[in-house]
């Protein structure tokens, strides 16, 4: 929530694109573009872009999925379909999102024609894993898994570790920052196209990150 302090150990890694959630409403300095939506200007979904990336919000976005955010980013030649994330879990006049990723997974079929995209970015903050489906808590995490996979949409950190789904060994997550509560709940889907890219995936050390936020960055590259 005081993402401008934060960006400030942020900014070094060079990105292309930062996706923040729980991101204060304010501009780098040095960014080429940003978006934000939120209902407290302390508190909402951020995504900024360097490097000459500019944005353009989906035409068809829908407030009925808020947090779930479609943006156009290109420069040039280049062009992304990036989905911004940050699942609320909310009453049944929201469209009966009994668990977090239920937003999201009710939100596919909207955005149905956006993910039909060569280079889709799908990334950040889904609190979500498929270790609670087991629980009865969450039932559509898998759902959510075999309708991206139905569109050649993979998450890059399984496929960069070759871990399955629910065994991760690298938390993005640490419980009111406490190393004993560890989660895996941070995820950043690629379309095939960028998957056969892909470079490199770091998850960020609870040492390095925990005075600055209960989640620690997912980096990717390709």
């Amino acid at each position: 929530m005081k993402f401008r302090e934060d960006s400030k150990k942020i900014l070094p890694l060079k990105p292309d694109i930062l996706i923040i959630p729980e991101c204060e409403n304010f501009n780098l300095s040095d960014q080429s573009d940003s978006h934000w939506i939120g209902d407290n200007q302390s508190k909402g979904l951020g995504v900024f872009t360097f490097n000459g990336f500019k944005i353009e919000l989906y035409k068809d976005y829908s407030d009925d999925y808020k947090y779930i955010l479609p943006l156009v980013i290109s420069k040039e030649e280049e062009s992304y379909h990036v989905m911004g994330v940050w699942t609320q879990k909310v009453g049944e006049k929201k469209k009966n999102h009994q668990n977090y990723i239920r937003q999201f997974q009710l939100s596919l079929n909207h955005y149905d024609s956006f993910l039909n995209h060569n280079n889709v970015v799908i990334c950040g903050d889904f609190n979500s894993n498929l270790i609670w489906k087991r629980t009865g808590i969450d039932q559509d995490h898998q759902d959510v898994l075999d309708h991206l996979s139905g569109k050649s949409i993979y998450s890059s950190y399984h496929h960069f570790f070759d871990e399955e789904q629910g065994k991760e060994s690298r938390p993005t997550y640490y419980h009111y920052h406490q190393e004993e509560r560890p989660f895996h709940i941070d995820f950043c889907f690629l379309s095939q196209s960028l998957i056969n890219t892909l470079q490199s995936v770091e998850v960020g050390k609870f040492d390095d990150w925990m005075d600055l936020s209960d989640h620690v960055p997912m980096i990717i590259e390709y």
